[in-house]
């Protein structure tokens, strides 16, 4: 969908850099985890998208020219790193979840190894998958390789109700664990940039409503600024960072990560992140995927949109439009053209206030259009 009188002039790539360094741009960036909905893009099975390298990248590169957004992203999401140190992964139709951690006990640890990710469980799928769509539009728009973060991984590794648990009765294996999650991540992500592609973290089981501040900084936190120094220094540029849930009470701690943005749930509050921390980091979110760009109308969605523009529209180091996690499967797709034709309509450069102030009529500067 366009917007009348308007036409694109930057590339996706173009577009999100200059948003990030305070250039002037377009219109503002539609960061969109369109990960297992491109299975439904191309008409395959959550399965078969997830276990091909040529669907998955036929899968991105069609919702990518389907629906307009700013980025694209292979992998290898919150399974990946886990499945390759052997844990077992479930693929119903739907979002795929760890069916059998590999770490059932304590004493299994010393046999888990750092995995290859030119050979271990599903990781080369992701990056050849991530070549191909490279080789076809690279040029024009960021590739993400979207990854769990070490806590989440450890969980998966071990099991969520086991490691919340190890917590408080075996901190000294915890941190063991999460060592060699760390080193794994670490490692694939080299993987990944070798390919030309950039590395996102999310990171939900440490979400506040999962394990306290204390927890957070003990286990969370040092390994999160290890795997942000290393790509930074490595790479030239952090990768971003997503928690799930109200992480209100740690956006300072998510921001010494040193994470290069801060992707943010739909729980929290826009305006409030951009108060604490937008002079320290960019902010990307949080229109609710479940009950806006699901359940939705299109007319909720360029609600939504104008209300996440008016609260963080001018965080000092930079804001990406986007949702507060992941693109349901099924989400309507009318409902990802409004959310990309909003941005056009209300985000255009220069942005104005006015423009997007949710008191006004939502169609009072401008006109829903045929696609340009």
């Amino acid at each position: 969908m366009g917007v009348a009188g308007f036409k694109e002039t930057m590339t996706s790539k173009e577009r999100t850099v200059a948003a990030l360094t305070g250039r002037p741009f377009d219109r503002i960036p539609v960061n969109l985890l369109i990960s297992d909905h491109a299975a439904r893009v191309i008409g395959v099975t959550v399965g078969e998208y997830n276990n091909s390298v040529k669907l998955m990248a036929q899968g991105q590169i069609a919702a990518w020219r389907r629906y307009g957004a700013d980025n694209v992203n292979t992998g290898p999401g919150l399974t990946g790193i886990a499945e390759a140190l052997g844990s077992k992964v479930a693929f119903p139709d739907s979002t795929p979840y760890i069916a059998a951690p590999v770490l059932e006990h304590e004493s299994l640890l010393d046999t888990l190894k750092i995995p290859d990710p030119e050979a271990d469980g599903r990781l080369p799928i992701f990056l050849d998958a991530a070549s191909l769509v490279l080789e076809e539009i690279g040029d024009q728009v960021p590739l993400g390789m979207t990854c769990a973060g070490p806590f989440t991984t450890a969980a998966s590794v071990r099991g969520t109700e086991r490691f919340l648990k190890d917590l408080r009765r075996n901190p000294a294996f915890v941190h063991r664990l999460l060592r060699l999650t760390t080193d794994s991540i670490l490692r694939f992500a080299r993987a990944a940039y070798a390919r030309g592609a950039r590395i996102g973290l999310a990171d939900p089981t440490a979400s506040g409503t999962m394990i306290g501040i204390g927890q957070f900084q003990e286990f969370a936190l040092p390994y999160l600024k290890e795997v942000c120094a290393v790509i930074r220094e490595e790479f030239g540029a952090a990768p971003s960072l997503h928690i799930c849930g109200n992480t209100t009470r740690i956006w300072n701690e998510m921001a010494e990560t040193g994470a290069s943005v801060l992707s943010l749930d739909n729980a929290v509050d826009l305006a409030e992140a951009k108060a604490q921390v937008g002079g320290r980091v960019a902010l990307l979110g949080n229109i609710h995927p479940t009950a806006t760009m699901y359940l939705g109308t299109p007319e909720d969605v360029r609600a939504n949109a104008r209300s996440c523009l008016a609260k963080a529209w001018d965080t000092p180091k930079g804001y990406i439009l986007g949702l507060g996690c992941g693109l349901p499967i099924d989400t309507p797709p009318e409902n990802i053209h409004a959310l990309v034709a909003a941005a056009r309509e209300y985000g255009r450069f220069p942005l104005e206030p006015q423009r997007f102030d949710v008191t006004a009529p939502a169609h009072a500067t401008g006109t829903l259009a045929a696609a340009v």
